[in-house]
């Protein structure tokens, strides 16, 4: 994969680069339309695939949860091993597309390697992480 490909896949995820210049974009610098289409599966993140650990894994419970924040509450996702044994505690802390399914596996991989794990999410004061990641990149 051209290095040219990867970078500008990075700009869009990572400065305010909209979908539709994003994908004209690609489309020039693969030469056409169906090339991008072809190339754009290669590039683009799958939560599906990259799981890592399931979320019925039966080493661990893990699940939405709620607690009270400064300004209401906060919704998180919570992942820790299997028991009522105390466990030390790791804080899992998203980047700017919010509480995403690829965020929730790093939190049960986390519980798994022994911790207690839990993701805030940051954009529960505007009511959560949608589920359009440039929606989410947009509300950071």
């Amino acid at each position: 994969m051209d290095q040219k490909y990867i970078d500008l896949y990075d700009e869009y995820t990572h400065k305010p680069l909209d979908r539709a210049e994003f994908l004209r974009r690609l489309a020039l610098l693969a030469g056409g339309a169906v090339a991008a289409s072809a190339l754009l599966p290669l590039i683009e993140s799958d939560y599906a695939h990259a799981q890592t650990v399931a979320t019925a894994d039966t080493r661990i419970e893990a699940g939405a949860t709620t607690y009270p924040g400064k300004t209401g509450d906060m919704k998180a996702y919570l992942a820790k091993p299997k028991g009522d044994t105390k466990r030390p505690g790791v804080v899992v802390i998203h980047e700017n597309r919010g509480l995403n399914p690829h965020i929730e596996d790093v939190a049960r991989r986390v519980a798994v390697a022994g911790f207690l794990a839990i993701a805030p999410d940051g954009l529960s004061p505007l009511g959560g992480t949608p589920a359009d990641a440039d929606q989410a990149r947009s509300m950071f």
